[in-house]
């Protein structure tokens, strides 16, 4: 009886084992699919903090160009009041007399080339309607 006994408890002990090892696979298992969980959470986390910062600079890169273009059209504004002062002057005294009016080719060109800048900076919403007359005007005026 003894051997017999021996013999149980030989196969109590390994069927204990065997349900132990089947309860970490399990216990594994389970364990599994929460960290594959976890990792999928943090990637799509890292996914949008990444993507969120492409968009960021995306939006400083155009603020900076925004301000350049803004800059530049500016210049170009104060360039065209510039040229506006100059041709009065100028025409102050090139005006011949008995002939009122009198331009060369050069003066219409120039004359052109600020109405086309001062379409431009209206075109892009530099200037208002108002301001891209009154600037017309003053061009036009000064050409004669």
């Amino acid at each position: 009886m003894n051997s017999s006994l021996a013999l149980m408890l030989i196969c109590a002990a390994g069927a204990t084992q065997a349900i132990a090892q089947t309860s970490d696979k399990e216990a594994r298992t389970d364990r599994s699919p929460t960290y594959d969980e976890q990792q999928v959470r943090a990637l799509e986390v890292e996914r949008q903090r990444l993507g969120n910062e492409r968009i960021q600079r995306d939006m400083e890169l155009r603020a900076r160009e925004e301000e350049r273009r803004l800059e530049e059209a500016q210049k170009e504004a104060v360039r065209a009041q510039d040229d506006i002062g100059e041709r009065k002057a100028a025409s102050a005294s090139k005006s011949e007399p008995g002939v009122p009016g009198k331009s060369n080719k050069s003066d219409i060109s120039q004359t052109l080339e600020q109405l086309r800048t001062l379409g431009e900076l209206k075109d892009s919403g530099y200037i208002t309607d108002k301001e891209f007359e009154k600037l017309k005007q003053e061009i036009l005026n000064n050409r004669t």
